[in-house]
């Protein structure tokens, strides 16, 4: 072989490696930095206390909403008033979710000190609700 076919060769493949690896690296990301969950979470909770179901139920994702259904979601509220109480920001903790690390928001009613858990996924370039339990 020549070199100028071996040179060919190393640098397809050092090009095809490298287009790989950005590839690779370019999944999106499971979890938002801890401030910025915090405030996303923070916006869902404040919309939980003015009423406003149409702008809660816009802020979470399709797997929340395949997985709670709207009517059942508003009745399970409805049946914990606390839920839409003033809540303190407590901890953003590791949890694992199907094998992936995933942050846990943690919220604290003032009144009753029953935990709100938020976990958020990316969905249409925004953070939103994808498991909440209380």
């Amino acid at each position: 072989m020549s070199k100028s076919i071996v040179a060919a060769v190393v640098v397809a493949a050092a090009l095809i490696g490298g287009v790989v690896l950005v590839a690779g690296n370019r999944r999106p990301a499971l979890n938002p930095g801890v401030d910025e969950g915090r405030l996303v979470a923070e916006e869902f909770l404040s919309l939980l206390r003015q009423d406003a179901p149409a702008a809660v139920w816009d802020a979470t994702t399709p797997e929340f909403k395949s997985a709670e259904g709207k009517s059942k979601f508003v009745t399970r509220v409805k049946r914990s008033p606390w839920v839409r109480e003033p809540m303190a920001f407590s901890s953003a903790q590791p949890v694992a979710v199907n094998q992936s690390e995933r942050l846990e928001f943690v919220f604290t009613s003032g009144k009753t000190d029953k935990p709100v858990r938020l976990l958020l996924a990316k969905d249409r370039g925004q953070w939103r609700v994808d498991r909440l339990s209380f």
